[in-house]
C-alpha cells in the first residue's frame, strides 16, 4: 500500500518554507478549507522536504505556526501591492529570527560551503529558517512574483514565472477554468 500522496502532489514544495506554510491553509477552490498542520503525515513531508529538524508538533508549536502562517499570509497581500510590512509585523519576523545558530564549514565532493546550523534543534529554529526564507525572497526582489489565485475560492499562494508576470491563478487547468465557466454561464444569463 502506497502512503496518500499529501505533500508534492498537492503543489507544495516548489517555492519556498514560508509559501508552503501559507498554503497550509489549503482551499479547494469551492470553499472547502484543510489545514495541514493538524496533519501530522504533512507537516513531516514539510520538515523533510526543507530539511528542517524531524519534530513532533505539539500544541505551544502548533499555536506559533498558524501565528507566523498569518503573518505570512498578511505580508503576501500586502508586498505585491507595493505596500510596506508595519514595524509591528517586521518586530515579529525578527523575533522569530532571533535563535541562536553557529556557522560550519564544510567540505563536500563539489566543493566547500559554509552553513548556518542551530545551537537547539527545535520549533524555534524551524520557525527561523521559515521567516528567513520570505527574507531571502525579498533580499533577491523576487516579491511581485509572488501572487495569490485570483479565484477568492482558493486564495492558493503562487510564484509566477512568466516574463510578463501576468498569470492570475494557481492553476489555469482548474481555478482558470472555473472562472472562465462562471463568466460563460453569467454571459448566457444576461441573454437569455
Amino acid at each position: 500500500m502506497t502512503p496518500k500522496p499529501i505533500f508534492h502532489d498537492h503543489g507544495f514544495g516548489g517555492v519556498a518554507p514560508w509559501v508552503d506554510l501559507v498554503n497550509s491553509e489549503e482551499w479547494d477552490g469551492f470553499g472547502k478549507r484543510d489545514d495541514h498542520l493538524a496533519d501530522p503525515l504533512w507537516v513531516g513531508a514539510f520538515l523533510k522536504h526543507w530539511k528542517l529538524p524531524r519534530l513532533r508538533l505539539n500544541d505551544a508549536a502548533r499555536r506559533e505556526l498558524l501565528e507566523l502562517r498569518g503573518m505570512l499570509r498578511r505580508a503576501c497581500e500586502k508586498l505585491p501591492l507595493g505596500r510596506s510590512l508595519s514595524a509591528q509585523e517586521i518586530s515579529k519576523l525578527n523575533r522569530a529570527l532571533n535563535v541562536a545558530a553557529r556557522q560550519r564549514f564544510v567540505q563536500h565532493q563539489n566543493g566547500f560551503h559554509s552553513e548556518l546550523v542551530p545551537v537547539k534543534s527545535d520549533w524555534r529554529w524551524v520557525m527561523a529558517r521559515i521567516a528567513a526564507s520570505l527574507g531571502e525572497m525579498l533580499e533577491k526582489g523576487d516579491v511581485e512574483r509572488i501572487k495569490i489565485c485570483a479565484n477568492g475560492d482558493c486564495r492558493w499562494v503562487f510564484y509566477d514565472p512568466t516574463k510578463a508576470r501576468i498569470k492570475r491563478w494557481c492553476k489555469d487547468s482548474t481555478c482558470g477554468n472555473r472562472a472562465r465557466v462562471r463568466r460563460a454561464r453569467a454571459a448566457e444569463k444576461r441573454t437569455a
